[in-house]
């Protein structure tokens, strides 16, 4: 990969960083809590924890994704996007959907990692599958 190719790639990271923290203060705000409750509904030591996914600074885990999608009762992908919710239709018990989801995945090389995050992408799967994302 050349040097611009890594660039266009760091940026394009920032930018979706940032547009995830913009929304997170979005349903924040539009709920009225403060940063602190949603630390404390994460189950995080100090609101600072929460704070960095708001200032772009951090990572959002799929974990803490789940949780604030249930908190705000907006799909996973409407809390990160700011689209409109993925629509489903129920037919015999299936769930069957439009558009697509995307996630990022960030991998160290470790199996400890590996292994979290294919917990988390099966946890994901599974309510994409029962239609509650």
């Amino acid at each position: 990969m050349s040097k611009i190719e890594i660039k266009h790639i760091t940026n394009m990271e920032k930018e979706l960083k940032q547009h995830i923290a913009e929304n997170l203060r979005k349903y924040r705000v539009l709920r009225g809590f403060t940063q602190e409750y949603i630390a404390d509904y994460l189950g995080k030591k100090d609101y600072t924890a929460y704070s960095r996914y708001e200032q772009g600074r951090s990572n959002l885990k799929m974990d803490d994704a789940i949780k604030l999608s249930e908190l705000y009762d907006v799909q996973i992908q409407e809390l990160i996007n700011g689209n409109p919710a993925i629509k489903h239709s129920r037919i015999n018990g299936t769930s069957k959907q439009g558009g697509h989801f995307s996630v990022m995945v960030s991998l160290d090389g470790s199996i400890d990692t590996l292994e979290n995050q294919m917990k988390r992408l099966k946890k994901l799967n599974t309510l994409i599958e029962h239609g509650e994302v």
